[in-house]
Formats: C-alpha cells, sequence, structure tokens
C-alpha cells in the first residue's frame, strides 16, 4: 500500500513540475534571470501548504517527524555541490527527473550525472567519515524547539507568509 501512495504522490508531483514547465531548462533559467516567476510562485506554494500541512499533520499525529542532526559543513559543501550543479546543468534533481521522462537528452545526462555522483560518494563516504563528522555537528536543532513552542506557531505565519508571496508576484507577462 505504501509503495503504491509513494508511486501516485511520485506521479502526481511530476505532472504538476511537468504541467507548470518547472522541467523546461529555459523557464528555469528565466526564473533565476528574474523574468518569469512561475516556477516561484510554484516553489513558494509547495513550501507553503507544506509547512502548514505537515505540522497539521503532526499535530493530529498522523505524520511522524524525525529532524535530522544539523551539520554545518554538509550544509555548506551539499549546498555548494547542488547550487554548482543546477547552473551547470539547468535542472534540479526533481526538474531533471521530469525532463527526463520528456525525453529530454540534456536531462538524462543531468540524471545520470547525479547518480554517478551519488554513486561515487557512497564508495568514498566510509573513508571519509571520521574526518567529515569531526567538526561542525549540532544533533537535532529546529527553530521552534531553539523558541520552545509548538512547530505549528512557527510554520503556521511561515507557510502564509509563503502563500501570500506566491500569489503577490507577477504573472507571466506581468510587471516587467
Amino acid at each position: 500500500m505504501k509503495l503504491l501512495l509513494g508511486l501516485t504522490l511520485g506521479a502526481a508531483f511530476g505532472a504538476v513540475l511537468q504541467l507548470s514547465g518547472a522541467s523546461s531548462q529555459t523557464k528555469i533559467i528565466n526564473a533565476l534571470r528574474l523574468k518569469d516567476f512561475t516556477i516561484m510562485k510554484l516553489i513558494l506554494t509547495a513550501i507553503g501548504v507544506g509547512l502548514i500541512g505537515v505540522h497539521l499533520l503532526d499535530l493530529w499525529g498522523v505524520a511522524h517527524m524525525k529532524v535530522k542532526e544539523l551539520y554545518l559543513p554538509g550544509l555548506v559543501l551539499g549546498g555548494l555541490i547542488f547550487g554548482i550543479g543546477f547552473a551547470v546543468a539547468g535542472y534540479c534533481p526533481g526538474t531533471a527527473l521530469a525532463a527526463a521522462a520528456e525525453g529530454k537528452p540534456d536531462a538524462w545526462v543531468t540524471v545520470l550525472g547525479g547518480l554517478l555522483g551519488a554513486l561515487v560518494f557512497a564508495f568514498m563516504f566510509p573513508d571519509l567519515e571520521a574526518a567529515l563528522f569531526s567538526f561542525g555537528r549540532y544533533g537535532p536543532v529546529t527553530i521552534h524547539g531553539s523558541f520552545g513552542v509548538r512547530g505549528l506557531w512557527i510554520a503556521a505565519p511561515l507557510g502564509a507568509l509563503c502563500l501570500w508571496l506566491a500569489l503577490r508576484l507577477p504573472k507571466p507577462g506581468g510587471a516587467r
């Protein structure tokens, strides 16, 4: 049942990416150049709905959130690798998969490069683990935990802000 749910949600996510144009390298580049806000509206909407939805599910006892450990060197290194890959390929992992499903050859190269990079890292990890985790580990840190409040008290206003921003961004062909 869980596999079927995962397949259904994954297919729905891919369909939304494709229908919104997020699988178009041109549309992604135009979003990064602040010429087309469609993808930014999609991302802000997803973050807003996700923030509020996950915390409501947690409040009702349906979601079981496990916060990963804050590891700053990993965040910085991962962010650099992601950013460089995004700049070179013009796709992020999700949009690359959606574009590959459309049969775009450059997206297939991106997907295969990402898989190869993950494979190389998996083989190198045992040798790098001690050096990587020797500093910068802070345990599971959350914003709401730092303030001592329920997650929904932070997530609801941030989610609402994201949804409001998504509505305020200009539509394609709007502000120039």
